[in-house]
């Protein structure tokens, strides 16, 4: 299937919005949420602490305007860019490597990132699908 960023091509505001499966997430909610993990993922990679999901909000509330979804949209964008720029020189043992502020180390953690994203990725399909 498509990628995670092209799931999302040619999805307007107003159908970024609609939650068609009740209180479910809607797919500007998805969208804000990744980009959240993964900014604090790629800053993991670069070394920062990794946050406490119990202490974050990770489902900020979304906008009204066109322009705030495509920079929702390209904020994700720019977060997943990221991630793969800090892991562009990383080597294979650097994988071994415990997290900072987690107990696991980055493999896991890219492991569990890359299930996330898919996992996501295949709501905001449904999600399309659906409106």
């Amino acid at each position: 299937g498509p990628s995670l960023l092209k799931t999302l091509d040619g999805i307007s505001m107003e159908e970024a919005k609609v939650k068609p499966l009740g209180e479910r997430h809607s797919i500007w909610e998805l969208v804000d949420h990744l980009a959240f993990w993964n900014e604090a993922v790629a800053k993991s990679v670069g070394q920062e602490r990794m946050p406490d999901p119990s202490n974050v909000v990770s489902w900020p509330e979304v906008g009204d305007t066109e322009s705030e979804w495509k920079a929702s949209v390209d904020k994700l964008r720019q977060r997943v860019h990221q991630l793969l720029d800090e892991l562009a020189d990383w080597k294979n043992e650097d994988l071994e490597k415990e997290v900072p502020g987690a107990n696991y180390n980055f493999k896991q953690m890219l492991h569990g990132v890359v299930h996330h994203n898919l996992y996501h990725a295949g709501q905001i399909a449904i999600l399309r699908k659906k409106i």
